[in-house]
């Protein structure tokens, strides 16, 4: 059997295997399905709740499936709605999707989705940020109870709320910080070491993180 690095390795080369345009072929998509299953099958890290410090910190999204397989070609950087990130919360206006970062705190159980986006035209950087909390029980040591409760636009440049209304096209009295509570979700850490975590969702996505190291977007790292 190839080592854990082998199977890494092969598994970013497939998912660098992306069109131009982020999207990939199918058969590139089951190589990475397959890839991410033997590296699940194989982890080092089999029970999450006991290494929950770990698991935490800032994760970037490398490869992201948005739901079940069909959509799997579906690119990180992509442009997608308001209305459709924010439980209906937000108002449907179009943005565009660049990277997603997932912050992970084992002590205050902060589990976040920071989208970073801009307007589907471009000119502004932005934060829109799910704010959840997690729990881990012994019985089921990899699944992450997640239950999100707030979600924030909020400007990468200091840009105020007017301005972020303006360049989203948004009305002048939307609520750029709203508190919600949509059914809990989960996701299972089904491979998570010093470097990558693998994901499966419980609406079907699966998801390849790399581990970063800078302080935090939405929660402090020390």
């Amino acid at each position: 059997m190839p080592s854990l690095p082998e199977l890494k390795a092969r598994l970013r080369a497939s998912i660098d295997q992306a069109r131009p345009d982020g999207t990939y072929e199918e058969a590139v998509v089951d190589e990475i399905h397959a890839l991410m299953q033997e590296l699940a099958n194989n982890t080092p890290m089999p029970r999450p709740f006991d290494e929950q410090d770990k698991v935490a910190g800032p994760w970037g999204s490398y490869f992201a499936q948005f739901g079940p397989k069909h959509t799997a070609g579906k690119p990180i950087e992509h442009v997608t709605s308001f209305k459709l990130l924010s439980f209906g919360k937000f108002p449907d206006k179009p943005m565009r999707m660049v990277h997603i970062e997932q912050e992970i705190h084992h002590q205050s159980k902060d589990y976040n989705n920071v989208q970073i986006i801009e307007p589907v035209d471009g000119g502004m950087k932005a934060y829109f940020t799910v704010y959840g909390r997690y729990d881990v029980q012994d019985d089921h040591p990899q699944r992450y109870n997640v239950e999100f409760y707030r979600i924030a636009l909020t400007g990468a440049n200091g840009e105020s709320d007017d301005d972020l209304r303006k360049a989203f096209d948004l009305a002048a009295d939307t609520p750029l910080d709203v508190a919600m509570k949509p059914p809990k979700l989960h996701s299972d850490v089904v491979f998570c070491d010093d470097d990558m975590r693998i994901n499966f969702g419980s609406m079907g996505g699966a998801y390849v993180m790399n581990r970063n190291h800078h302080s935090g977007y939405s929660v402090a790292f020390t």
